[in-house]
């Protein structure tokens, strides 16, 4: 089931929560999924169940809740004995979608960018987790806004929120600068210092991401549509980047489960 936040400081930050009552339906057949780089934080409360997780070299089982901050490589997941869940989507920002949640600077969060959430939030994640047990899936949402809710604070928020709500939505990087005349050294301290990245890489992975979401939603396998509709130079470059960020071709990616796959068509 789908909510989204109710409290206008979490609406701003958060995109929905969705509670999975049955987890089985995640793995859409296959129960390992694939994640990768993109700049959408994602938080998991495990409420029943395990998962395996291999990134970075280290494979690991946890019944732990997880935040993925932001994604440096491919992470691969084992869903198969993951009962019950809920996963947190974050505006599509990168870390300024999750720092006003967090007292914490760009480079610790980028140091340990998919962590367990309790060495984040601390041990109230694990003491939520117990609450939520109880709820329905209503009164679970209502409880993570006032949980958000209490950890904001507004001066938290920095340069690229700002612009994502008074300039560009999607943050695009020649819309903020012809607004704000800043050069591109300026626009790249405020991202960096905000996101952990820098305006290239960010309007990068968020071209990508939108690219192979609609390839796994549609299939289409005509290469051009693409670089003509996400402006990529050419064929070239467009299957350089998809395998930059995935290990992957677009054609690979078509055989690959991927964690994009089993989202709600909410979005």
């Amino acid at each position: 089931m789908i909510f989204e936040p109710h409290m206008a400081e979490v609406k701003k930050h958060i995109d929905h929560y969705w509670i999975v009552k049955d987890a089985a339906l995640l793995s859409m057949g296959s129960p390992t999924m694939y994640a990768y780089p993109g700049i959408t934080p994602d938080m998991i409360i495990v409420l029943d169940g395990h998962y395996t997780m291999s990134y970075m070299g280290k494979t690991y089982t946890s019944n732990r809740s997880k935040l993925y901050s932001f994604i440096h490589k491919e992470v691969v997941v084992d869903l198969s004995h993951l009962k019950s869940c809920i996963i947190i989507k974050f505006k599509s920002r990168g870390l300024s979608s999750l720092k006003p949640f967090l007292d914490l600077k760009t480079e610790a969060i980028m140091k340990d960018s998919v962590a367990f959430a309790d060495d984040v939030f601390g041990m109230d994640v694990e003491l939520l987790k117990i609450h939520l047990l109880t709820l329905s899936p209503s009164e679970i949402a209502s409880e993570l806004d006032q949980w958000f809710a209490e950890r904001y604070k507004k001066e938290r928020e920095g340069f690229v929120v700002a612009m994502a709500q008074e300039v560009s939505a999607s943050c695009d990087i020649q819309t903020i600068i012809k607004a704000t005349n800043y050069s591109y050294s300026t626009l790249e301290r405020h991202f960096k210092r905000d996101t952990g990245l820098t305006p290239k890489k960010f309007q990068s992975l968020q071209r990508y991401k939108k690219a192979i979401r609609e390839l796994y939603v549609t299939r289409n396998s005509d290469w051009q549509h693409y670089v003509v509709k996400y402006g990529y130079y050419d064929q070239s470059h467009f299957i350089k980047e998809i395998k930059r960020y995935t290990n992957h071709t677009p054609s690979q990616l078509l055989k690959t489960p991927s964690f994009i796959e089993v989202r709600p068509n909410y979005f």
